[in-house]
């Protein structure tokens, strides 16, 4: 009998546990997921962020769960500072950056696209009309940069020698800009707004990364980003991507004023800003990147053997 009833209490103690867990409130049971992260995100003003800004403006970042830090650059070097000193998780670079990073044993992947160009444009006051008049005239760019890879690719279709050109070192695109406007240089290779402008003053359009089949621009993180923040990552591109939706499919207008505050537009642009068609997050192709990669290797600033598969990851498009 006493065996009998010491069972009995134990089934009742038992139903007593089990019924004190179902009970258990939705925000204790939650408590045990790891908290979300801030990915905190750095590039140059440029066309590439638009997707980033609007995705934070519409709320998409929200809806996905991801809060989004982003950082604003006036040149490479002061972006790539806070990546390597790690305060930023990703950015908005190109594959010559990412390739530097590799070589530099510094675990950075390229894990998107983005859609801006770059335009080589001549001084109004210059004489140049056409790429050919390039040489021996000096070109405003960063070096070891995609612009100084996309330059020299934009020279080399047109038979034109890049060593036949001067090229002047001048990392912050606004300067570059202002050197233009100054007669200080022949030329600039400039991104968005910057080659607006350029043009508005009477700038000469020479050619540009799109026109010559370069899509030079990605977005990268840290290989520790991508194992520690993976869900935010992901999270991210959802977001990015419903935000180009909305690009594309949305009048200009209707968000202009946005783009012209943190893209850097003058006002009087306002109804006259023409964006491209952005794509939905992808890779670029492995063709793409080890056209770079030859280019870093020749130029002596990868001593590394790198393949495109050192530098890619596909967490932004599972």
């Amino acid at each position: 009998m006493l065996k009998v009833q010491k069972i009995f209490a134990i089934l009742i103690a038992s139903l007593f546990l089990v019924s004190l867990s179902a009970c258990s409130s939705p925000k204790e049971t939650l408590t045990s997921q790891p908290p979300a992260q801030t990915l905190n995100i750095g590039a140059i003003s440029s066309v590439d962020v638009i997707p980033i800004i609007i995705a934070a403006e519409k709320g998409y970042f929200e809806k996905e769960g991801v809060t989004v830090n982003f950082q604003s650059f006036k040149s490479a070097k002061d972006r790539d500072a806070a990546f390597q000193g790690g305060n930023l998780d990703g950015i908005i670079c190109d594959i010559v950056a990412v390739s530097l990073y590799q070589n530099a044993d510094f675990d950075v992947k390229i894990t998107g696209v983005t859609d801006g160009d770059f335009m080589l444009i001549a001084n109004p006051n210059a004489n140049i009309n056409a790429i050919n008049d390039l040489v021996g005239k000096s070109i405003a760019i960063s070096e070891k940069t995609c612009i100084e890879y996309t330059l020299d690719k934009i020279l080399e279709k047109n038979t034109v020698e890049p060593k036949d050109v001067q090229k002047a070192i001048v990392p912050p695109v606004p300067t570059r800009l202002e050197m233009l406007r100054n007669d200080k240089v022949d030329a600039a290779l400039l991104p968005e707004p910057f080659s607006t402008l350029a043009l508005k003053d009477g700038g000469v359009l020479l050619g540009s990364a799109n026109d010559e089949g370069f899509y030079p621009s990605v977005t990268a993180f840290t290989q520790k980003a991508i194992d520690t923040k993976a869900n935010e990552i992901k999270a991210f591109y959802k977001a990015y991507n419903e935000a180009v939706d909305y690009i594309n499919n949305t009048a200009i207008d209707t968000y202009e004023d946005t783009i012209i505050k943190t893209v850097g537009y003058p006002e009087d642009m306002k109804g006259k800003i023409s964006l491209p068609t952005f794509r939905k997050n992808e890779l670029p192709s492995e063709e793409e990147i080890q056209s770079v990669i030859d280019w870093t290797t020749k130029n002596g600033l990868v001593k590394k053997t790198l393949s495109p598969k050192d530098l890619l990851n596909d967490i932004g498009i599972q």
